[in-house]
């Protein structure tokens, strides 16, 4: 699960992209999967993501955490659609029957309904299409080139002076530390199971057995992962950091010929997504 976030270091078409282009296409995708409402569009919109793991050539771990968080997130919006769908018709089956004692009398019975299974698993397309955008763009771009890509997004030269829009720096800076740090954490919960489990703390049985357990590996994680801030922010301020307000970069970002190719490529899917979404594909209408 780790490799989820992490970066891969290679020399792949999309590593050699400017970083702005890929968050330009994320922003268009995610946008997409928003306003787009007919099942067949929200599949094909996922498929589109597909050919870029194909190029990124990602190992296996990382192929098995995708695949493992894209099944849970499809089986989870199809179970609870195929409960408490709105536009329900005829039950599948009854799950709960109003006549059970308590429960029954509560929810006035629980049924699965087809339709509503069917409709969440379309619906998950939308979280997923998302999902896999975004870890693409995770897997093939540093974090220090992500964090030029917030703070510098769009320049412009007025004079002698270039001025850059974009976040600033400090909110920059806190995103990308975010994003490095799930990877961190979850390596980081690993070892601290392992060594509690060595120690003799048991994880088998029940649930409240299990939740018993969770509070010595939350503990320690939780103080690791303070002591790791504040070692970040102790190193930030070493180094200077907003020391200076004008800040150089070692990497200053051009487009490039690709670039333009690829970013041309997400304004005409993003604006072919729209317009089918203007003249009638778009909505959340049931299936």
């Amino acid at each position: 699960m780790k490799s989820l976030f992490r970066y891969e270091q290679k020399d792949s078409l999309l590593h050699r992209l400017d970083p702005r282009v890929k968050l330009l296409w994320l922003f268009g995708v995610s946008v997409l999967s928003v306003v787009l409402g007919t099942p067949y569009l929200l599949v094909l919109l996922f498929i589109s993501t597909l050919p870029f793991w194909f190029i990124l050539k990602p190992p296996i771990s990382r192929i098995k955490a995708i695949l493992l968080v894209s099944g849970s997130i499809m089986l989870s919006f199809t179970f609870s659609q195929a409960l408490f769908y709105y536009w329900a018709k005829e039950p599948l089956f009854t799950i709960i029957s109003p006549s059970f004692p308590v429960l029954g009398l509560l929810t006035e019975g629980v049924y699965f309904y087809a339709d509503g299974a069917l409709y969440g698993m379309y619906q998950s397309f939308r979280f997923m299409t998302g999902l896999s955008a975004a870890m693409l763009l995770l897997a093939t771009t540093h974090p220090s080139e992500l964090i030029s890509a917030f703070v510098r997004f769009f320049e412009i030269r007025v004079g002698e002076k270039n001025y850059s829009i974009g976040l600033p720096y400090e909110i920059a800076f806190m995103l990308s530390s975010a994003v490095s740090f799930a990877p961190s954490m979850l390596e980081e919960s690993g070892i601290i199971l392992n060594a509690m489990q060595a120690r003799g703390l048991e994880l088998k049985g029940g649930i409240f057995r299990k939740a018993k357990a969770m509070k010595y590996i939350l503990v320690p994680l939780v103080v690791n992962i303070l002591r790791a801030g504040r070692k970040l922010a102790v190193a930030a301020d070493t180094r200077g950091f907003r020391a200076n307000r004008q800040r150089t970069y070692v990497k200053e970002l051009r487009l490039k010929r690709n670039d333009y190719i690829f970013l041309a490529y997400t304004a005409l899917f993003t604006a072919g997504g729209l317009y089918l979404s203007y003249v009638g594909f778009g909505g959340t209408v049931p299936v």
